[in-house]
């Protein structure tokens, strides 16, 4: 799934109502064109984590903008929701560090 634009306090419920029935499946985010991410963008993002984990499901964020990577590693929590690499296998430039974006 592609997000784009801003995820923030408005568009947090449209990312949740998507995700909702995505619950007990692997679901890969594409975060590359989403240019801010708020609390309640990565509010979002953590509570799909756990509500897919508890579904034995899983959420991976692959290719986040640098406006998402930075908010996610100040807050710590880029291991958490990191895909790592790219569906085709490849790993995203500048990503030299295992387990974080």
């Amino acid at each position: 799934m592609r997000v784009s634009g801003d995820l923030d306090i408005e568009s947090a419920p449209t990312l949740r109502n998507a995700l909702e029935p995505l619950l007990a499946r692997r679901v890969e985010l594409d975060l590359a064109n989403v240019t801010f991410i708020d609390s309640s963008g990565v509010n979002e993002l953590l509570s799909h984590h756990e509500r897919c984990r508890a579904a034995d499901g899983r959420l991976i964020v692959l290719h986040p903008s640098r406006a998402v990577r930075q908010i996610l590693q100040l807050l710590g929590v880029d291991g958490l929701l990191a895909g790592q690499r790219r569906t085709d296998g490849t790993r995203d430039p500048g990503d030299d560090t295992p387990g974080r974006f």
